[in-house]
């Protein structure tokens, strides 16, 4: 973590000037381990939820999802591709004519919460990626001797932008997780199935009631 204290040194010293920059400079980042140490900390021993998370990442509510994830990566791990078979045109648009109908569409109510978190996941690196092209930009821009003010206010507009499609990636991308640990999860009965099953049963107890009756006054 550096400081890009050449910024403001326009009108100071390199000698007295830079050494105490540099010490400040080392004290800050030393403060700053020890804060980030204590907030991890805190976080997995107490289980505190904070109002803003400090990762992309949310640790999973149901332990068995990380041993689910891995169980899934290592099965694409041990998959051994074969000769590939003799790739006919006629066929590949007979394939991509099969994805098309609603029969074997990859867009599937199942599917599609899996599809959008993948596209966010992704959009999270690329907007990382750009966020940390325009700082690198930026600092480049401080080592030369032109006007500042032409070029921050664009970097600043710029980096709100940049900061505001982040936010919103990782706001979505949390919360269709919660539907990625559902679909990985064991399946679980809806409240439909229970219900038709209780009313079935109810039925059943009256007819061996009303049976039991008639042949009772018989």
């Amino acid at each position: 973590m550096q400081v890009w204290t050449h910024e403001i040194d326009a009108h100071l010293a390199q000698t007295e000037d830079r050494a105490q920059l540099e010490k400040l400079e080392q004290q800050i980042f030393h403060e700053y381990n020890e804060i980030k140490a204590e907030i991890e900390d805190n976080e997995l021993r107490y289980n505190l939820t904070f109002t803003r998370p400090f990762s992309s990442y949310l640790i999973p509510k149901d332990p068995g999802h990380l041993g689910r994830e891995r169980r899934l990566y290592f099965e694409r791990l041990a998959h051994v591709r074969t000769v590939p078979d003799v790739l006919i045109l006629c066929d590949e648009f007979r394939n991509e004519l099969d994805t098309c109908t609603p029969m074997n569409s990859d867009f599937t109510p199942e599917s599609l919460p899996l599809l959008l978190q993948a596209f966010y996941l992704k959009r999270l690196s690329s907007l990382t990626y750009a966020k940390t092209l325009h700082s690198v930009r930026w600092k480049r821009f401080c080592r030369q001797q032109i006007q500042f003010i032409q070029v921050e206010q664009q970097f600043n507009e710029r980096s709100a932008r940049i900061l505001a499609e982040f936010n919103d990636a990782l706001q979505r991308s949390q919360r269709l997780s919660t539907m990625r640990e559902t679909l990985l999860g064991p399946p679980v009965t809806s409240s439909k199935n229970i219900n038709q099953v209780l009313l079935l049963l109810l039925l059943l107890v009256v007819v061996i009631l009303i049976l039991f009756t008639f042949f009772l006054f018989q």
